[in-house]
């Protein structure tokens, strides 16, 4: 007797749980990128309130200068391509983004932003109640933090954003560094770049990008400050130029070529000092 109720029970588990699979094969659906299940939809592109990334850095070049900050007030858009994100560990609770007269990192308080947010997506940006300034003179989007410039919380992002139903890597343009970070810096900012023939310090052929990160232990390894590591580029000086691994990167541990490479990257800048960000290891190439 005990059984045969032990069959039933089972059967009777086996049935629902295929009836639960049944549901959810009716009622999955792929990825609409005209309505995402990501950002606000209800944000409607209006050309009258469009900006662009030169716009705000005039507007509010004196906050991005001060390394402070400025909430606006405005009722403000701004329609960008995404540039760079956190794919490959190295860029942290931020997405990099460019129109056709800059870039501009925006600070947003999560991670595993990747999947929406992917390189080459459009994204339109409700401005009003946001706050932009400078963090270190690198111009952020982001919320107030202690008195500075900051992250935004991801549910304050997802209620600004809208994804577009545009993914078009054309629309990126790849900067070469050594002709214009010098000469323009203020527009270059945040912008992806291309650097070629580059040699990356310290390479023996067993120096990693950075060190394994290891729990409740302090890291004293080339120059790095929080889980940062730094290596110069072409032997400048490590104040003027210098390339940022976090020890979170996916590609942390892979060697340093002995021999220059071409970096694609992120040019971000602290005060005066240029850090370069790779978004992944396929930004490493061979010449």
């Amino acid at each position: 007797m005990r059984k045969t109720t032990y069959i039933l029970h089972l059967t009777s588990i086996i049935a629902a749980a295929m009836m639960t699979v049944s549901c959810f094969d009716d009622d999955w659906k792929s990825p609409d990128m005209t309505n995402p299940p990501y950002g606000n939809n209800k944000i409607e592109q209006s050309e009258a309130k469009l900006v662009t990334i030169a716009d705000l850095k005039t507007q509010y070049a004196s906050a991005i200068n001060a390394s402070g900050f400025q909430r606006i007030e405005e009722d403000k858009q701004l329609k960008a391509t995404v540039i760079g994100n956190d794919i490959g560990g190295n860029i942290y609770k931020q997405v990099c983004i460019q129109d056709a007269t800059g870039a501009m990192i925006v600070g947003i308080n999560g991670t595993g932003l990747f999947p929406f947010l992917s390189v080459g997506q459009q994204i339109l940006i409700d401005l009003k109640d946001l706050c932009i300034g400078g963090y270190g003179q690198q111009t952020q989007l982001g919320d107030e933090y202690n008195g500075s410039i900051g992250r935004m919380s991801t549910e304050k992002w997802e209620e600004h954003v809208r994804i577009l139903p545009t993914h078009d890597m054309s629309q990126i343009d790849t900067i070469d560094f050594f002709s214009v970070a010098q000469t323009d810096i203020a527009r270059y900012c945040g912008h992806l770049v291309k650097m070629e023939n580059v040699r990356i310090g310290d390479a023996d052929g067993t120096t990693t990008f950075a060190p394994e990160y290891k729990s409740g232990t302090t890291l004293t390894y080339n120059g790095s400050t929080n889980g940062y590591v730094h290596h110069t580029l072409n032997g400048e000086s490590m104040d003027k130029l210098l390339l940022r691994t976090s020890t979170y990167a996916k590609f942390a541990e892979k060697v340093i070529p002995t021999k220059p490479v071409t970096l694609y990257g992120i040019a971000t800048r602290y005060r005066n000092t240029w850090q370069i960000l790779i978004r992944a290891e396929e930004d490493i190439k061979d010449n």
